[in-house]
């Protein structure tokens, strides 16, 4: 293990880790939800256009005609010269005349009138029962037909379609039919009214038969009715224009896939932003790495090479904060994630062909058993690993150099042909080996949820560093695996976003780490 005594352990600053966070990341929903979900919205307006499509090519096209009619009592005026006035009618005695005017008598004679059992549109089930009978049989099956299952469809059709109702609490009643036809709905609503007429008529004589001496004197009195205008054919359809019904469902499919995608971020635990990342472990975030989409299923060395190309000042970030003022002492460091698969073993070779390039002498450690990532690079570099019953005490002669500087330890083979888990006693043997060859050990460790490695190599190494996995890895979980490592917990010196979709986090308005922490020193 190499020397302590000259390098003091890391402690926590007096101010705490949380000196650096002085606010709740901002919330990662509102435009930029809307900006990174095109692909929703669009899919939501053409969903609810395509609805509101098909139900305007299904629906039926109908016109309401209407009319309206004054009711009022005709009362005698006494006095000198008696006369027959309009007088205030009550609102119960408007009530009686809106039932008279949908009353089965009433409709009855319409039916019969303008032979609307013949109309396809009121028959029983759309078809219209066999022509009219001519003479006499017509006459005598009149009655007969009234009672039979295609009358009383067709008066229930025409019940439906017709609208009685009240202008307010005034006196005045509006009539209304709906039909295919505007004509039809003129004709039948006309008709209705007609027919009112008579009923109301044929009952003022009815009452005033029995003293014919005051007939002519009642016809004048009594409820009576005036129509005020007649029904003409409607011009337009009933309901909204299409295009109208259109742009609504389009305007409503838009809003409603917008209320989903900001949802859908509001809900969104996964960590996405270096302020967030801070916020949820109370550790600095070092730097953030994009994602490489080009290098496809590539090996961790490709990626590892594009990364110390293209991201060479996040890597120069991570490597001066290892030998930074406040971690002087800091010589070895474990690489680590919250989930297998984040890139770790990625961050791990990228870091350490940094610190080689800048004059240091580094030893890259494999300690990942279930996947050997560090194992299998330097198997493709040299035939060489260490071998099975290798001693442990030569385990650093069993060492692959990489590059100038840069030298590699796979894990040891058992015999049967599986990977040797690295015991800490043989990390203490490596690094106690290791001290006056080397200047900085990196070790590619398991991750945390994968087991207590981490915590057992809290005495062995001066530090981690955790990588965690941009849009993919929830707050909750990483917090959970951070809070598990125990004794290591303080040891770990920041972490960083990997993987990062830097579009995704421009249309967000999230920046890196390095911008911001550029802003705040100017």
């Amino acid at each position: 293990m190499l020397d302590k005594s000259s390098h003091p352990p890391v402690v926590e600053s007096a101010e705490g880790a949380g000196y650096r966070i002085d606010r709740r990341p901002r919330p990662s929903f509102g435009l930029g939800s809307l900006r990174s979900r095109k692909r929703l919205l669009g899919i939501g307006a053409l969903l609810c256009l395509a609805i509101a499509g098909i139900y305007v090519g299904s629906r039926s096209t109908t016109y309401t005609a209407s009319s309206q009619l004054l009711v009022y009592i005709r009362q005698v005026l006494t006095g000198p010269d008696m006369a027959v006035l309009p007088g205030r009618a009550d609102l119960p005695m408007v009530q009686n005349q809106m039932e008279l005017l949908r009353s089965g008598n009433v409709l009855t004679q319409v039916i019969d009138a303008l032979q609307l059992t013949q109309d396809p549109e009121f028959a029983a089930d759309g078809r219209a029962p066999s022509g009219p009978q001519k003479g006499d049989a017509a006459q005598a099956s009149s009655e007969a037909a009234q009672n039979g299952p295609a009358y009383s469809a067709t008066l229930k059709a025409i019940n439906s379609k017709l609208g009685v109702r009240q202008v307010g609490t005034s006196h005045m009643i509006t009539v209304s039919f709906k039909a295919s036809d505007p004509e039809k709905a003129a004709r039948i609503v006309n008709s209705v009214i007609r027919v009112y007429l008579q009923e109301r008529g044929r009952a003022s004589d009815a009452a005033s038969s029995k003293a014919p001496t005051l007939r002519e004197l009642y016809q004048n009195l009594g409820p009576s009715a005036q129509v005020v205008s007649e029904a003409e054919p409607p011009v337009k359809a009933d309901g909204p224009p299409a295009i109208l019904i259109l742009v609504a469902a389009a305007l409503f499919g838009l809003c409603a896939a917008a209320a989903a995608a900001i949802l859908l971020d509001v809900i969104n635990d996964t960590v996405r932003s270096a302020q967030q990342m801070e916020y949820v472990l109370d550790l600095e975030c070092l730097g953030m790495v994009p994602r490489f989409p080009s290098l496809g299923s590539s090996g961790e060395d490709a990626a590892a090479r594009h990364l110390f190309a293209s991201e060479a000042q996040v890597l120069r970030r991570v490597a001066a904060t290892l030998q930074g003022t406040s971690l002087r002492g800091l010589r070895t460091i474990g690489v680590t994630s919250t989930l297998a698969g984040e890139g770790a073993t990625t961050l791990a070779i990228g870091l350490a062909k940094m610190a080689a390039a800048s004059g240091k002498r580094v030893l890259l450690i494999d300690a990942v058993p279930e996947n050997p990532s560090v194992s299998r690079w330097v198997a493709s570099l040299s035939r060489s690993p260490l071998g099975p019953g290798a001693d442990q005490t030569e385990a650093l002669g069993h060492s692959v150099k990489a590059q100038a500087g840069l030298h590699v330890l796979p894990l040891a083979e058992r015999p049967e042909g599986r990977l040797r888990p690295m015991r800490r006693d043989l990390l203490d043997e490596i690094l106690r080996a290791a001290e006056g060859s080397y200047d900085l050990v990196i070790v590619d460790m398991p991750s945390l949820v994968a087991g207590p490695e981490v915590r057992a190599a809290a005495q062995s190494l001066d530090g981690f560093l955790l990588v965690v996995k941009w849009g993919a890895t929830e707050s909750e979980l990483v917090r959970q695996a951070f809070q598990s490592t125990g004794q290591a917990r303080p040891k770990f010196i920041g972490t960083v976003l990997n993987m990062a979709d830097e579009a995704a986090m421009k249309r967000y308005g999230y920046r890196r780490p390095e911008e911001m922490k550029v802003e705040t020193a100017s």
